[in-house]
């Protein structure tokens, strides 16, 4: 994954939630997307691990 792609996702990811959260009510709506940023968030950690994992196997 290009490491623009994924910082550019983040900043959005984080914007969207900061937007988000200064809104009054929509609570419902506030727990969507806060669950989804820290889903892709998650995801995208979970994907950097397993590639430093698997480069630092194919390094040794």
């Amino acid at each position: 994954m290009n490491r623009n792609i994924v910082n550019l996702s983040i900043l959005v990811l984080l914007m969207a939630v900061m937007v988000m959260n200064n809104l009054e009510g929509l609570h419902t709506l506030k727990t969507i997307v806060n669950s989804l940023a820290m889903l892709t968030l998650s995801v995208i950690g979970i994907m950097f691990i397993t590639n430093y994992a698997k480069n630092k196997k194919q390094a040794m």
